[in-house]
Formats: C-alpha cells, sequence, structure tokens
C-alpha cells in the first residue's frame, strides 16, 4: 500500500487522560496512584509497625521523662514560692508546730516548726530524676515487650495518608 501526500502517516501523541489507555485501545481502571493525581484524592498506604528500637526508646523515653519532671518541678517551685509570699506556708508552718511541738503538761505553747523550701525542693529534684530513669526503664521493657508479641502476631498495621491541599 502507497501512502500519499494527503494521508500523514503520523501518530497521535498518547492521551494523558489516565482512564483511557491508548495502546490497548479500550478503557482501563486507572491505578490508585492516578487516580489520586487526577482526581485530587490523598494517597494512602498501609505499613505494618513489627519493631521499636530499644536505643531509640531509651533516648526518646529518658529526655521526655527528664522536661516532664523539670516541668512539673518547675510548676511546684512557682506555686511554693507564690504561697510563701502569700504567707501561707507560715500558717501551715504554725500549725504543723501546734500539732508536734505541744506540751505534755497542758500547755499550748506553739513553737512553728521549719520550712526549708530549699532543702524540700532538693529532695524532689533528686527523686523526680529517679522516677524519670525508672519511668524510662519501664518504657523499654514495655518496647521489649512489644517486639516480643509483635513476633507472634505480626505487629500493627497503621494507614498513612496525604492531606488534601
Amino acid at each position: 500500500m502507497t501512502t500519499t501526500a494527503e494521508e500523514p502517516t503520523t501518530h497521535a501523541p498518547p492521551n494523558p487522560d489516565p482512564v483511557i489507555d491508548v495502546e490497548l485501545g479500550g478503557s482501563v481502571q486507572p491505578t490508585r496512584a492516578q487516580r489520586s493525581q487526577v482526581f485530587g484524592e490523598p494517597r494512602r498506604t498501609k505499613v505494618t509497625v513489627r519493631r521499636f528500637g530499644l536505643v531509640s526508646v531509651f533516648r526518646f523515653s529518658l529526655l521526655m521523662s527528664f522536661c516532664m519532671m523539670l516541668v512539673i518541678w518547675l510548676a511546684l517551685l512557682i506555686i511554693f514560692l507564690v504561697l510563701q509570699a502569700v504567707g501561707v506556708t507560715d500558717t501551715i508552718a504554725e500549725w504543723i508546730g501546734c500539732l508536734v511541738n505541744s506540751d505534755t503538761e497542758g500547755t499550748y505553747a506553739c513553737n512553728p516548726a521549719v520550712i526549708d523550701g530549699a532543702r524540700i525542693f532538693t529532695v524532689l529534684f533528686f527523686v523526680g530524676c529517679l522516677f524519670a530513669l525508672v519511668w524510662t526503664a519501664l518504657a523499654v521493657f514495655f518496647a521489649l515487650l512489644y517486639n516480643l508479641i509483635s513476633d507472634i502476631v505480626g505487629g500493627i498495621e497503621v494507614t498513612l495518608s496525604e492531606r488534601r491541599r
């Protein structure tokens, strides 16, 4: 068959529409990725969390629990300083003095107790550091327990998706 000048033999470029497949000549269902590009749907994927790195859990938990301890410690310190400025701690010291230092002869001479804020908050700081270490050890233990259970069960499946723009 011969071609004449009136009949060009060039092929049309493929259609960018993912619904029509030019090579097959028919209608084909688009893939999920193609649909998300064309129709603006968010892409989704399923991920299975099988293991936690124990060292990363240790580092994260230690930093997080220490920061939480500092926040609580500072909040208690601010509350104590406000109560001390108002005079509540002096009243509590008098009450404690009346309970602890009362005379056994029937006289009620109250000697106020001494509330040493520096000593209290030094002890609270070290107790908070101890609790931060205990919390970190518990987090690492639970991560190890999760790793052992996920070897049997297969982990937790999480679906991740993009936000719409």
